[in-house]
């Protein structure tokens, strides 16, 4: 027998109830002497009033406000919460309610002097404090992530924590009531208005998080909770601010779904929770949105999941609730469906008069709004806003934003960062001062959390909707940068934010740079379906200021990415087929932060270029940044030569325009070839992205090979610069040998590379990079391999010898870098030529990735 809507909604409906256990206030629970006679004396204005939550406009309560009268036909806020009795209010920045945390509790006390005067009730004062994303009262109140940052964390003691602070401290500048946690379960990428509010599309995490909010804010903060939206807005790709959105589950996925959040929010002693203006057929075939469906409100809510706490409904201005019924009959049908506060209707005197004409002509009884009222009253009572309706104006800087609360809200941040994809092993970074160009949205933070780890940033801020200048902009000046970061917000929505989608023509754009770009939505990680894979793709879920300095924590690899997706990221829908999984619930690499990364290079560039034969430095920066190297030995470095040179400081030239530090040893050094000419030079040099401590050019013996045209006594030409990196030192060295000649020249030069590595402290780390011309297998060299850890053998890249590319000939061998105890080979590898023609070097480089232990 196939069972009609109505059985399968009361079949579902005593399993729902059958599961849940009571609220916080049960129902033939008896109010406190206190409720009874204050609900008693009460005139029917009076408790009408308690049933609407408001806003008004001013910073202090006597601030008189045009808006306040055009609105309410009172000036200050004190008379429009006289005027009307009214239950709560609600605080927003547009309304100036939320300048400073001393500004916030005076108009607190304000508003509550107001409230309680001539024997009236204090008022419960709200705002919309989710953090992430929806955020009201802004620094120095602490500012922790969000939903979604919470749920990358995993971890409920992090959600209580977070909810344990934000409750204090909203308690000490008078705010009792949080529309806050959101337990939406964002099931769909599409969703417009939730996103990131929503802690997770799994309602198992969803439901152990918002519980733990729960008890933080309620038993640990001692305000009022506010879950919402009730019955779930996490699956619509509508906004209910601009429309009624319909979610399509049946009543079985609308159970195992969209209820487990609300029943565990329930199950920790939730106060109040906000409904949504969404329709659920499943639910109530009606098509009525759930603000105004007694079979949600009452049926399910109240009869079946035995909340009896205060019931307010989302905003009354949304579009979501107002397509049905005109702004006089909403708040009608609201109370009718089981609400108890009604939330900034459009037209606060129409509404209220509304609900006083209906009880006086008898459409909802005075008994219904006493049921109401009762809870309300029950509510304030029971968090001691009746006891204290002040707050005390000496201790709020002592409560807000303390180090410990602050330190609190960062090591979530840290804790939430997910790491999506590092293909090109870029990160961790080196701790190297680099040029970073940070573009996209909002990228200032991130660029001063960069600058105080020794970062040069170009900072273009090209927002959510960056034009076709600000695109090319940023294109250029990638050029000069040894790194992009782009940073996106809702990349994906084309419907409202970027309708030209042009947040992913910019991100296309750097991709196709072929220089190293590192992607990262700072809100909804769905963005990275709808660009070009990236190499290196990180989530932060969220632009606060502690999300942006754990992103540089983990880009530096001062900490380890650990957060995990709270959601799937499916590829980019192509409105047909299902879209495969991009990255899977759960998802999230990570990388040992003990390890400190270093790159170095190895350059021999010689005379000639090409076919050209004539040193182009601007052909052999363009190659040398290309490396993304932090230190570059160079070999064969003219400076001051001739036309070769141009009669240039090659070394200092090549290092500003790369912004690295350098460092030259000559190996010959030639009187100048006339008076007032500078000395012509050939040797050795070193670029470093990290200031040189020290630079010393050791003696080394050295064999002409310039015969049979002699030239004067070369110079030592075996070069030094020492370095620290993290803490430790670093002994960087440069040479260009000459292995070609006698045996016992051979024997020498290694002896004196040898002595004067031996120089140097135990647990100091060492590199070596050079060229030589030998066979690696040569057995005069065999000291040298064994006095510094032969990394590339160990790895299996060669055999007999450190990685090397050969060029012309076996004996011969162009270019090395080999290492010493304490830094282990990631990768090494010789980059893929370049035509003749745009060749800055005859010779090739090698580039090593190396780390060591912190």
């Amino acid at each position: 027998m196939e069972l009609t809507r109505r059985q399968t909604l009361g079949l579902a409906a005593a399993t729902v109830a059958g599961s849940t256990v009571a609220g916080p206030l049960a129902a033939d629970a008896r109010p406190d002497r206190w409720v009874h006679d204050t609900l008693r004396r009460m005139t029917l204005e009076q408790k009408v009033g308690q049933l609407f939550v408001c806003y008004a406009y001013g910073a202090a309560a006597d601030t008189a406000d045009a808006r306040n009268t055009k609105l309410y036909g009172v000036a200050t806020p004190a008379e429009v919460v006289a005027k009307y009795h009214l239950g709560g209010v609600i605080y927003f920045t547009w309304t100036d309610s939320v300048k400073d945390p001393r500004q916030i509790a005076q108009l607190s006390n304000g508003l509550q002097a107001a409230a309680i005067a001539n024997g009236g009730v204090p008022l419960q004062i709200s705002t919309d404090q989710e953090y992430g994303t929806v955020v009201r009262v802004g620094p120095p109140v602490t500012q922790f992530p969000g939903g979604m940052p919470l749920g990358a964390t995993r971890s409920a003691a992090y959600a209580r924590k977070a909810g344990a602070i934000a409750g204090r401290e909203l308690k000490a500048i008078g705010i009792t009531t949080d529309f806050a946690p959101d337990a939406d379960v964002n099931l769909n990428p599409l969703n417009p208005v939730i996103g990131v509010r929503s802690i997770s599309s799994d309602p198992t995490l969803v439901s152990q998080l918002v519980a733990a909010q729960v008890k933080g804010y309620q038993r640990d903060g001692r305000i009022v909770a506010t879950a919402k939206h009730l019955p779930g807005h996490g699956d619509t790709d509508t906004d209910s601010h601009v429309g009624i959105p319909e979610i399509h589950h049946t009543l079985a996925e609308w159970t195992e779904f969209d209820l487990p959040p609300f029943q565990a929010a329930i199950r920790a002693g939730i106060q109040s929770i906000m409904t949504a203006h969404i329709v659920v057929k499943a639910l109530d075939p009606s098509g009525d949105p759930a603000t105004l469906s007694r079979p949600i409100l009452t049926g399910i809510l109240r009869e079946q999941l035995r909340f009896d706490g205060v019931v307010i409904t989302d905003s009354l201005a949304m579009q979501g609730v107002r397509d049905k019924y005109g702004d006089a009959e909403i708040p009608l049908r609201a109370i009718e469906a089981g609400v108890d506060q009604l939330l900034m209707p459009v037209d606060p005197g129409l509404a209220y008069n509304s609900v006083l004409a209906a009880v006086r002509g008898g459409r909802i009884s005075e008994a219904r709004i006493d049921e109401s009222v009762t809870r309300i009253l029950t509510l304030k009572r029971g968090n001691g806003l009746v006891d204290r309706p002040y707050v005390d104006l000496t201790r709020v800087a002592k409560l807000i934003g303390t180090p410990s609360s602050y330190a609190e809200a960062q090591r979530i941040a840290d804790h939430s960062t997910t790491l999506l994809r590092n293909d090109a092993d870029l990160l961790p970074l080196s701790p190297a001062p680099r040029k970073i160009l940070i573009t996209g949205f909002s990228p200032t933070t991130l660029a001063t959390a960069l600058q105080r780890r020794g970062a040069t940033t170009v900072v273009k801020d090209t927002g959510t909707t960056p034009t076709d200048a600000k695109i090319a902009d940023a294109l250029a000046a990638t050029g000069a940068a040894d790194l992009t970061i782009v940073l996106t917000n809702k990349a994906w929505d084309t419907e409202v934010t970027d309708k030209l989608a042009k947040q992913q023509k910019l991100v296309n754009g750097l991709l196709s740079t072929g220089r190293p770009v590192i992607v990262i939505p700072v809100r909804d990680p769905y963005d990275v379906a709808y660009f070009q894979p990236a190499a290196t793709t990180l989530v932060t879920y969220g632009n606060t200021a502690v999300s942006m300095e754990a992103l540089a924590k983990v880009l530096y690899g001062e900490i380890a990415p650990t957060g995990k997706l709270p959601v799937e990221i499916p590829a980019r829908p192509n409105g047909t087929d299902p879209a495969p999984v991009l990255h899977p619930f759960g998802h999230g690499l990570t990388f040992d932060p003990r390890d400190t990364r270093l790159t170095v290079a190895s350059y021999n560039i010689h005379a000639g270029a090409g076919t050209d034969n004539v040193f182009d430095l601007d052909r052999t920066a363009q190659a040398l940044k290309a490396l993304d190297a932090d230190l570059i030995g160079l070999q064969e470095v003219d400076v001051h030569w001739d036309a070769r040179s141009q009669w240039l400081d090659t070394i200092a030239e090549l290092a500003g325009k790369l912004g690295m530090y350098s460092a030259f040893a000559p190996i010959y050094d030639f009187d100048p070839p006339a008076t007032g000419q500078p000395r012509r030079q050939y040797g050795v040099g070193l670029l470093s992205r990290f200031p040189i401590v020290r630079g010393e050019n050791h003696s080394i013996t050295r064999l002409s090979t310039q015969d049979p045209n002699p030239v004067p006594a070369p110079a030592p030409g075996f070069l030094e610069a020492e370095v620290d990196v993290r803490g430790r030192r670093l002994h960087a060295y440069c040479t260009h040998l000459d292995y070609r000649g006698d045996p016992t020249v051979r024997r020498m030069q290694v002896a004196d590379t040898t002595r004067i590595l031996a120089q140097d402290r135990r647990g100091d780390l060492q590199v070596l990079v050079g060229d030589f011309n030998a066979e690696a297998s040569a057995p005069e060299l065999a000291g040298l391999w064994t006095r510094l850890t032969d990394s590339w053998t160990a790895a299996g890249k060669t055999s007999g010898g450190p990685y090397t590319y050969p060029a012309v000939a076996a004996n011969k061998r162009i270019d090395f870098v080999t290492v010493g105890a304490g830094l282990r080979v990631r990768r090494a590898e010789v980059p893929a030529e370049v035509p003749v023609a745009q060749a800055p070097s005859d010779h090739r480089p090698i580039v090593a990735d190396l780390t060591f232990r912190s």
